[in-house]
């Protein structure tokens, strides 16, 4: 039987997230939208300040797919500058507010941006990037909690002078934008290279919402903690994102201090935060771990790294069920997820498949698929939450993708039931004396010693062995962890060839930005070492 009526596709779906904004403002004017620095933000007004953001985007020429960068710390400013982009139908680009001037110099040549939006904090460094005065440049100069860390060029905008008065009745409603619309130009962290631009349309960050809708206890009335810098995927789109979409609380710290997010989870009574294990290690070393109720944490996801097992039952012994994803920035960002009533079960495990999202294990070498339980190969991911490419990057594009599916470049296995546990970075691999051993798996096992803070393991080149195993060690209370405890330890769950031939005590084990450990840098540190032992 023929089924007749009006159909809609799916491509002309508006799922630009203004539109809700702007329905929340319409129909909860007075419900707080966002905080930042304890200040409070209404729907209403919050809406009203996008407005005017647009406006003047708008006014300086800003049109439908031009990118707009961001310079600056976790702010309202950076959700304002995001959002009046995607009012107009322009594409956000947020920067990493730690890289030098030349490294965002490579990146305006990547992004091309037609407007740049610089913090009062960050004025310095922005006026050393070259060719910076080819876009246009707002400088945001009216948060106390950015002030300006240098004189601002005449030539340039201000938020102070721009914005207010704007006449905002071209901007009256955000442009409806479907799927297939670029929503985040998002710059990998360029562990293993020269970071590539992600093309995240508004159907991956769509399809995201529904996967995380659909497993995760976050909910309706939440407040959201943003405490990992936004420019990461990570933060953005696990709950910052989906708390204004949803009418929710969005509390916004400019940077991570564990006092701080521990006094406000009571304080504001946090339902929902992403966070890295470095952070909530950090916390549950604090002082104020031990009176801080928690309670209202439900939906704490932690990514970024592997999520060691002691830590997570550090958090189960306080009650709260710290829950493992796993995802890159090109799937936006979550890929796996781990149950929280499969928290103890399965600890260590990244978890199964988001619903909307397809994993399979290939064998780099072959190209075959790995079916058996406990066999390792590198995850590759397909579905809707998946990166459209790089931006302007064909041959980079290519070779991370095969019929849609993406090369992840994690090594994981699974196990008879069908979760998933993340081995080891592809390029982090270490082969010694004809063996793999997988530098995760290693630094699992150091996390357990009582006493180490962080660990890092990276292979050193032996002309016996072709590599071996060093061990770089950040300990709780200055104690140097010797070479004959950390492999008494580690002979007790690894085999004698996985464990470490060196030992390095550092005061503090390097990340990056997204808390995860910078192996850049601990391989010099190793490579140092052992020129200053020669």
């Amino acid at each position: 039987m023929m089924i007749t009526g009006v159909h809609h596709s799916s491509e002309k779906l508006d799922v630009n997230p203004c539109s809700q904004i702007l329905r929340h403002a319409l129909y909860q004017p007075e419900e707080v939208a966002v905080v930042y620095e304890d200040e409070s933000t209404s729907y209403a007004d919050l809406v009203a300040e996008i407005r005017a953001w647009a406006a003047h985007l708008d006014e300086a020429g800003v049109r439908q797919g031009d990118r707009v960068a961001f310079l600056g710390m976790n702010s309202k400013s950076f959700v304002l500058t995001m959002l009046a982009s995607w009012w107009l139908g322009a594409t956000f680009m947020p920067f990493n507010f730690r890289l030098s001037a030349p490294e965002v110099t490579q990146l305006l040549l990547q992004g091309t941006p037609h407007t740049i939006v610089v913090e009062g904090s960050h004025l310095d460094m922005a006026r050393h990037i070259y060719g910076i005065d080819r876009h246009h440049v707002l400088v945001i100069d009216d948060d106390p909690h950015a002030a300006a860390d240098g004189d601002i060029p005449i030539y340039w905008k201000r938020t102070s002078c721009a914005l207010p008065d704007l006449d905002t009745t071209m901007v009256t409603r955000p442009r409806p934008m479907t799927m297939a619309d670029l929503a985040l130009l998002l710059f990998t962290s360029g562990t293993t290279g020269l970071p590539k631009g992600a093309q995240l349309t508004f159907g991956n960050l769509w399809w995201n919402a529904i996967n995380v809708d659909t497993m995760v206890d976050s909910r309706p009335g939440d407040t959201t903690l943003a405490t990992a810098p936004l420019f990461h995927v990570g933060a953005l789109n696990s709950f910052a994102i989906r708390a204004l979409v949803r009418g929710n609380r969005l509390l916004i710290h400019r940077h991570f201090d564990p006092a701080r997010v521990l006094r406000d989870i009571d304080h504001y009574q946090v339902g929902s935060a992403f966070l890295v294990p470095a952070q909530l290690d950090a916390m549950y070393s604090h002082p104020d771990f031990a009176n801080s109720e928690l309670k209202t944490l439900r939906a704490t996801i932690c990514a970024g790294a592997p999520v060691p097992p002691v830590l997570i039952r550090r958090y189960l012994a306080k009650g709260v069920n710290v829950q493992q994803a796993w995802g890159l920035t090109e799937t936006a960002p979550f890929a796996t997820y781990l149950p929280p009533r499969m928290t103890e079960q399965k600890a260590g495990s990244c978890g199964i498949p988001m619903p909307y999202t397809e994993i399979k294990l290939v064998n780099p070498d072959t190209g075959e698929e790995v079916k058996n339980a406990g066999e390792t190969g590198e995850l590759w991911v397909r579905g809707p939450n998946v990166a459209t490419g790089y931006w302007n990057n064909p041959e980079a594009t290519e070779k991370a993708y095969t019929a849609g599916w993406f090369h992840s470049g994690d090594l994981g296995s699974k196990d008879e039931d069908g979760y998933y546990y993340i081995i080891d970075r592809l390029k982090d691999l270490i082969i010694t004396g004809g063996e793999n051993v997988y530098s995760a798996e290693v630094e699992r096992v150091l996390a357990e010693i009582d006493g180490v803070r962080g660990s890092a393991v990276v292979g050193q080149p032996d002309p016996k062995w072709g590599e071996i195993v060093v061990a770089v060690i950040e300990s709780e209370s200055g104690h140097e962890f010797s070479l004959e405890e950390v492999r008494d330890h580690c002979g007790h769950h690894l085999a004698r060839y996985k464990l470490p031939k060196r030992v390095i005590m550092v005061d503090q084990i390097t990340r990056n930005s997204a808390g995860k450990v910078d192996k850049i840098a601990i391989r010099q540190i190793v490579r140092d070492s052992k020129e200053q032992e020669q």
